[in-house]
């Protein structure tokens, strides 16, 4: 089965590789939609939809601070969605699903599993504790490559998508970070039972 994935960056484009991976799941991503950011999407939502009746689209964004996923899914699309459209939302940031391996991530870090949230999708804003967990690491590269430059208005460091993305695909575990995202796991379960068809 061939599907299309639909992204906001590379980052969750990493992350919806390895759920679709570690599905077991007899699929082959055949395209590969993203842009920087969720405007992206939300233009391309209609056209997505209309591409989910022939081909299985899996589409993720964040929820950022809109209030929940059904309301955000609603104003995106105001139409049936396509059966074979799996339209996820990470609450608030896909961070909060890194973070749900607290384990994984302390250890990818070098610091406490202690400092790492129980409850990550709780956190107004996810990346911001994540950022501040890399501030206490041992690891001077990861510090470098994930944090912002002194003096730079960005909010990441150039490194940032790529040092995640190698977390993601070597040390991440979907098993144990199910337990502490409920979006994820919801993402998790309707990945099981899907493409329909």
């Amino acid at each position: 089965m061939e599907i299309v994935i639909a992204t906001e960056d590379a980052l969750s484009e990493a992350l919806l590789e390895t759920l679709v991976q570690r599905s077991g799941r007899p699929v082959e991503i055949a395209e590969r939609l993203r842009r920087q950011g969720f405007g992206y999407l939300k233009s391309r939502i209609a056209s997505l939809n209309q591409m989910a009746e022939w081909r299985p689209v899996l589409m993720l964004t964040d929820l950022d601070q809109a209030a929940c996923a059904p309301q955000l899914r609603q104003d995106w699309l105001r139409q049936p969605f396509a059966p074979n459209l799996l339209f996820r939302v990470a609450v608030r940031e896909v961070e909060a699903w890194l973070l749900a391996d607290g384990e994984a991530f302390a250890g990818f870090l070098g610091i406490d599993s202690n400092r790492v949230p129980a409850r990550p999708e709780a956190l107004p804003d996810p990346k911001q504790t994540l950022l501040g967990l890399v501030r206490k690491s041992r690891h001077r590269d990861l510090k470098r490559d994930l944090l912002p430059a002194p003096g730079s208005r960005t909010v990441q460091g150039l490194g940032y998508n790529e040092q995640l993305i190698r977390f993601v695909r070597d040390h991440w575990r979907v098993d144990h970070a199910i337990s502490q995202a409920p979006s994820l796991a919801r993402a998790w379960q309707r990945l099981q039972a899907w493409p329909s068809t």
